[in-house]
């Protein structure tokens, strides 16, 4: 578009000065000029040809004259440029060694950054404090690194960088309150950044302020940072755990409520049924509950629901809850999990055949070597019924080599747990508890604080500085050619 204007900005420069040469062609006249004793005759043509040399002559003398008065000027702005520019590249050099974790040779080159940008008579860049701040960091100095941080937040280039790293240092220090205060701000700048929307929501939970989780969720999920069946699974947890809380407070109804949606959001999630069981049978509904249960059991067959089923039928003899107990192992005949919880209340019972009946079709049910618990039920009973030691003494030493038997592990630390809850009781995170085999030989070490997905909130990345310091190197070597 622009070339087409050109064009035709000189096509009618050209057309113009067709125009003047023939209408003075046509209009020869003639001029008399008497200058210093000279007479001169010529044509009108002539000298307006004349006059235009004449200009242009000035024009190419006064250029001439200017550029070379502003020659000094240019040559130390060029040195300006260019000391700038180095500085932006020492810049760079120093996050790279930053990234090696040479803290020493990253001061050291901050140092000379510093001071090419004095000479330049350019402020000193807000990326020299994002560099100052990882140096401190490196070194262990906490406090040297909150300064640098704090200082960013009065600039606007880098307020965001700085509250990241204000809200790393919080959490690293266990100050929840305070990191949560700083995400909010975070927020309000970027309210699209997916860590800002995670930490946010984690801290939130970790503060049992579960509305404002709710609010940060439905965000979370409207801008894609969560799929709609994560925010499903999350809020059903984010239910529990208001439920259980308006329980504490005596809000019977509003945590039957609560329980109720967390349940209707996944009905195949054991826990969310277990609890509006649970909460059944505390508002005198047990027959709805073992509904609840069984509906639950045969969804999925979780080892929890059947203890929870167990639970709800405390108040029955063991003959009894054994016998309604079998409803469940009706309803997955094929399930190992159902015949081991029915052989236990078997054995509560003393019922000695029907507790072996069961551990048998539990053993043939299951696909590989017998699992632990099997095996000790199984001593439990020729001990119980026969008084047979030995034979108690080889399950013992099968169950010494057999697979462990699933529990609740969090995703986040590797901890371990018989019961399920909202917030991993090791590591705080929220909703990071999964059912399975844990693997003890590569256990996770615990960390302070997990994001939704359970990515950790990092420090800001050497590379990512390393990038912002080239980017801005390159737009000064830009200036200094005179570039756009």
């Amino acid at each position: 578009m622009r070339g087409l204007l050109r064009l035709a900005a000189g096509l009618a420069l050209i057309a113009v000065a067709v125009a003047v040469a023939l209408f003075f062609a046509g209009r020869p006249g003639s001029v008399h000029l008497i200058w210093l004793g000279h007479s001169i005759d010529t044509s009108v043509a002539v000298l307006v040809v004349l006059l235009l040399i004449l200009v242009i002559l000035l024009w190419v003398l006064s250029s001439g004259l200017f550029w070379l008065l502003r020659t000094p000027a240019r040559a130390s702005q060029r040195r300006r440029d260019r000391r700038r520019l180095s500085g932006y590249r020492i810049l760079t050099d120093g996050l790279v060694a930053l990234a090696a974790g040479d803290a020493r040779q990253a001061e050291k080159l901050k140092q000379r950054a510093e001071l090419l940008f004095e000479q330049s008579d350019h402020a000193v860049p807000p990326l020299a404090r994002l560099l100052a701040a990882q140096v401190a960091l490196l070194r262990n100095d906490e406090k040297a690194a909150k300064a640098e941080f704090t200082a960013m937040l009065d600039s606007p280039e880098t307020e965001f960088l700085g509250l990241r790293g204000l809200i790393v240092q919080a959490m690293k220090a266990g100050e929840d309150e305070e990191a949560l205060k700083l995400t909010v701000r975070a927020n309000r700048l970027r309210p699209r950044t997916p860590w800002v929307l995670q930490s946010q929501l984690a801290l939130e939970t970790r503060a049992s302020d579960w509305r404002a989780a709710q609010e940060t969720l439905k965000t979370a999920v409207k801008q894609n940072i969560l799929s709609p069946e994560q925010g499903r699974s999350f809020k059903a947890t984010l239910l529990i755990a208001h439920s259980r809380q308006a329980a504490r407070d005596g809000w019977t109804r509003d945590a039957l409520s609560y329980a109720a949606q967390a349940h209707g959001l996944d009905l195949g999630f054991a826990p969310a049924a277990i609890h509006y069981a649970e909460s059944l049978g505390a508002s005198d509904r047990r027959t709805k509950a073992l509904k609840i249960l069984e509906s639950s059991w045969s969804a999925g067959g979780h080892p929890a629901v059947a203890a929870a089923y167990d639970r709800l039928l405390g108040a029955e003899a063991p003959a009894t809850r054994f016998k309604r107990f079998e409803r469940l192992t009706e309803l997955r005949p094929g399930d190992a999990t159902g015949h081991i919880a029915a052989a236990g209340l078997a054995l509560q019972a003393r019922l000695w055949s029907e507790a072996r009946q069961h551990l048998d079709r539990a053993g043939a049910a299951g696909p590989g070597p017998w699992p632990k618990q099997l095996c000790h039920l199984m001593a439990e009973l020729d001990t119980a019924e026969r008084g047979d030691a030995r034979a108690a003494r080889q399950w013992l030493e099968r169950a010494a080599h057999a697979p462990e038997d699933p529990l609740w592990v969090c995703t986040t630390c590797g901890a371990e747990t018989h019961d399920w809850t909202p917030l991993c009781a090791s590591c705080h995170s929220f909703d990071s508890l999964s059912w399975r085999t844990p693997d003890r030989a590569a256990a996770k070490p615990i960390e302070p604080i997990r994001a939704i997905g359970h990515d950790t909130l990092l420090d800001i990345s050497s590379a990512g500085g390393s990038s912002a310091a080239l980017a801005a190197g390159e737009a000064a070597e830009a200036a200094a050619r005179g570039g756009p």
